[in-house]
């Protein structure tokens, strides 16, 4: 049993191998650089030899199957219905052999991850506020379109010279969408059976959703500046180990369902530009 489970990872891993660098893809675009892998797929740099733009590709895993390929035009299909100057475009949709590509616009700049990460950015309260603000402008279009992110984390937002863009809607769904399934079946399953195994793998497509993992994205900017202050690492919440406003405090336990949920996304804006304007008369 052992050996065919091992047999059926290497198989995958083998089918799974990324183009190699120079790769012409779809007979048009140039493998220059992996840019990351995910569960159902992986993102390059190419250079699109036709226009001569750079553009971001997105292959879909071939041991995924179907499932995959069918995740990858949803992910196309709302691209194509945002239409944002701050989230790709999509350019391209095609088939070769096994493979499902997703042609984008490539974003330049640096994740808040690799900023506070690599380069040691930091962020205090007004800057945190200032840069949530950038990214509710992107999300509130996001929600008035219909749809929710679900991915709203520090790996997925750009920067390049203040400006901000926003990154792999692998996960997004309609307001209100079930999840999708990783298989059909005929036989309908009653939903309370079935809400156990979507619960553990996928969150409900509503506003709060997003909501909460802005509070994550939050904490990991007023993160960026702490410091343990007794040298220990004695553990403790982060509404002690902050050092922040009690307004901001009351603000991400809402965020994060603590205390009683912000009803809408412009609720939550609002608080924020409260906040901001609080800061800038004292």
């Amino acid at each position: 049993m052992r050996f065919f489970s091992f047999l059926s990872s290497f198989l995958s891993a083998w089918r799974d191998y990324p183009a190699e660098i120079n790769t012409v893809l779809g007979d048009r675009y140039v493998n220059m650089q992996l840019l990351g892998e995910g569960s159902y797929g992986m993102t390059y740099k190419c250079l699109d030899q036709k226009s001569g733009a750079v553009v971001a590709l997105k292959q879909s895993r071939p041991s995924k199957g179907e499932y995959a390929q069918y995740l990858l035009r949803r992910e196309r299909n709302i691209l194509q219905a945002l239409r944002h100057s701050q989230i790709p475009e999509p350019l391209d949709f095609f088939v070769e052999g096994k493979h499902t590509y997703l042609v984008m616009t490539y974003v330049e700049g640096d994740t808040l991850e690799d900023l506070i990460f690599e380069q040691g950015c930091t962020y205090d309260e007004v800057s945190c506020i200032e840069m949530t603000l950038k990214l509710l402008d992107v999300v509130q279009y996001i929600h008035k379109k219909g749809y929710v992110h679900l991915d709203l984390r520090i790996p997925n937002v750009l920067f390049r010279e203040e400006r901000l863009s926003l990154i792999d809607f692998g996960l997004a769904r309609q307001i209100g969408e079930a999840p999708p399934t990783t298989r059909r079946s005929t036989t309908a399953h009653p939903w309370k059976k079935a809400r156990s195994s979507y619960a553990a793998q996928f969150k409900l497509a509503e506003e709060q959703s997003d909501l909460t993992d802005i509070g994550h994205f939050m904490l990991f900017m007023l993160y960026s500046t702490y410091e343990s202050e007794d040298g220990t690492d004695t553990e403790r919440s982060w509404q002690e180990e902050l050092s922040i406003s009690t307004e901001l405090q009351e603000v991400i336990e809402r965020l994060l369902e603590l205390k009683e949920p912000y009803l809408s996304t412009d609720e939550f804006i609002h608080d924020l530009h409260v906040l901001k304007q609080n800061h800038s008369s004292k």
